[in-house]
């Protein structure tokens, strides 16, 4: 088995002719041919076992079953090869199989290992750059996808920035043979339905018997440890015996109780704790700083914000690689999403356009004024359409609809894309991705996890002496959910609680951002960049998205941009340096 950084395979049906790379992958790839085809691949570690009529490249690091059992070459090539038991393996994951005959690639049950294709006429193409299939195709922008990320910050299903380059669906396997896409959903992962009654005992012993098992596996498995609840749970699985010496790694950022919480418990229990300071980041040179975002937008192919990615790249280059644990995807059993929200019988309209509004529109939307007005009204129609579509999709009530949104799109494509780069240099554990937390956390009613109430009880199961140790926002998990609980209130102060309640109505009422710790800092560092070098910063100007009053505005000085407007002008440089023709509309 080979773990391979980049991939691009192409197969051509008889008697037709495919668009030939120019210098794939950097040209620095290795070729391979199959029956109809050709693949390229730029490996990063290759087993001397490798070899014969057979190769496996993994195209993320450490494939795994969830319960952390490594897979080897022949086994996760029979499985590539069937389809069976795919669901098996742990997200992110993907990996392809070359034979003299085929070539398959199949990616997580969750869809965050992103790998992308294109159907042409008579010809086919799979590979882990959306940016590599665009060149191969000349593809052009895709103007309606563009403007739905303009309001939302990510793409939803299938979606890229290029015409005809398409995200891999989660959970599917695809074949590449004489020309064709073939692409088909695998069997999910079996999970047994809990007793509700047993919900909170059973996530304690999954959570607790998946820590213990990846740390038996990889005893220097670092624990990201913040001020939040989501790392909170899973640092509360770990024995209280195993941890002293324990990693855990926390990010400070200004006007954050996150660093201080952290490390009094990193204190309290005796772990190697690591801190790294996002303050830091404003001492970048601009020139370093743009240099950042640029290798951020072409590395995640222009798909995300990569003013957001270049803090999280410069994050891994503070830290050492190795196994990690993280929070993402807590957000299901704690009901989180559901804040402000009331249960109704099914999704519609108004619930989707008013929550549309309520979290994206607000969080990471592209300042409006940066846009071409007519392009800034399709973004508003483009963005409500996609998200209403994806719930047409969800026959079930409000509350769980949201939640399958909240998976099915936003940490498939927002946090997928970070961890498409990031799981090729170590290995990433989302045990809250595992489909037996998403089941026991689905079986129990929204009303029950509602205000974090369900994942409280939870944390007094694994430790008592955690669930009374106050969060970022003051209050101690015991007390939640706090709705509930009038001491909560007392010990929080009624100030304290109404302005943290109403942060979000506020911020959603003066369409105010709320940006990721280290955005705004490395966003402002690439416009003094730009004000020193315009040249740069006029290609996004050339799809007629952008406003050219405006971004004059901004070289001279005249106001500034924020975070998502920034990575949006940084990924359409990067697009116009590819070279991509413009497609009307």
């Amino acid at each position: 088995m080979q773990l391979c950084r980049d991939l691009l395979a192409v197969t051509v049906a008889p008697g037709c002719t495919a668009p030939a790379p120019v210098a794939p992958l950097g040209g620095l790839a290795e070729c391979h041919t199959f029956d109809g085809g050709k693949v390229w691949t730029r490996v990063v570690g290759p087993d001397p076992s490798s070899g014969g009529d057979m190769q496996v490249f993994a195209l993320s690091r450490g494939p795994r079953d969830h319960d952390f059992r490594p897979l080897h070459s022949a086994e996760l090539a029979a499985r590539l090869l069937s389809g069976a038991e795919l669901g098996q393996l742990a997200a992110p994951f993907a990996a392809a199989v070359l034979t003299a005959t085929e070539f398959v690639a199949a990616t997580d049950h969750v869809g965050l290992r992103h790998l992308y294709a294109l159907q042409g006429e008579g010809w086919a193409a799979v590979s882990t750059s959306a940016l590599e299939l665009a060149r191969l195709a000349g593809a052009p922008v895709d103007r309606p996808a563009l403007a739905a990320f303009a309001v939302t910050g990510f793409y939803l299903g299938e979606a890229t920035p290029f015409q005809g380059v398409r995200k891999l669906p989660a959970g599917t396997r695809t074949g590449l043979a004489k020309g064709v896409l073939e692409t088909s959903r695998y069997a999910a992962a079996a999970a047994d339905e809990p007793d509700p009654v047993d919900a909170v005992t059973a996530m304690a012993d999954l959570l607790r018997g998946s820590v213990e098992r990846c740390l038996d596996r990889h005893p220097d498995t670092v624990f990201e440890l913040s001020g939040g609840f989501d790392s909170r749970l899973l640092f509360a699985a770990v024995p209280p015996e195993r941890r002293a010496g324990l990693r855990t790694l926390t990010l400070a950022a200004p006007g954050s109780a996150d660093a201080a919480i952290a490390g009094a418990l990193a204190t309290r229990y005796g772990t190697r704790h690591q801190v790294v300071d996002l303050a830091r980041l404003g001492a970048l040179p601009p020139s370093a700083a743009y240099e950042l975002v640029m290798a951020a937008a072409r590395r995640h192919d222009t798909v995300g914000n990569p003013v957001a990615l270049g803090v999280l790249d410069w994050v891994e280059s503070q830290v050492e690689p190795g196994v990690r644990i993280n929070g993402q995807g807590g957000e299901v059993c704690r009901g989180s999403y559901h804040m402000g929200q009331r249960q109704h019988p099914r999704p519609d309209p108004t619930l989707v356009d008013r929550l549309a509004r309520w979290w994206f529109m607000t969080n990471e939307a592209v300042n409006p004024g940066a846009l071409v007005p007519a392009f800034a009204e399709r973004a508003q129609a483009e963005g409500i359409a996609a998200i209403r579509a994806a719930f047409a999709a969800y026959d079930t009530d409000w509350l769980t609809a949201i939640d399958h949104f909240f998976l099915n799109e936003r940490v498939h494509r927002w946090v997928g894309i970070n961890f498409s780069g990031a799981c090729l240099d170590r290995t990433i554990v989302s045990i809250y991705l595992d489909p037996r937390f998403l089941t026991i956390a689905r079986a129990v009613p929204p009303s029950v996890r509602g205000g974090s109430g369900f994942a409280a009880r939870v944390l007094e199961r694994l430790d008592r002496d955690l669930a009374l140790v106050p969060l970022a926002t003051g209050v101690r998990p015991k007390h939640l959910p706090r709705r509930y609980v009038p001491r909560a209130l007392a010990e929080y102060s009624v100030a304290r609680y109404v302005r943290r309640g109403g942060e979000k109505l506020l911020q959603f009422a003066r369409r105010e951002a709320q940006t990721a710790a280290g955005t705004p800092a490395l966003a402002d560092l690439v416009v003094r960049h730009w004000r020193e070098h315009p040249e740069l910063a006029e290609p996004a100007l050339r799809f007629g998205i952008v406003r050219a009053e405006w971004l004059s505005g901004l070289l001279a000085g005249r106001h500034g941009a924020d975070a998502a407007t920034v990575g949006f002008l940084v990924n359409l440089a990067v697009a116009a340096e590819e070279q991509t023709t413009v497609s009307p509309g």
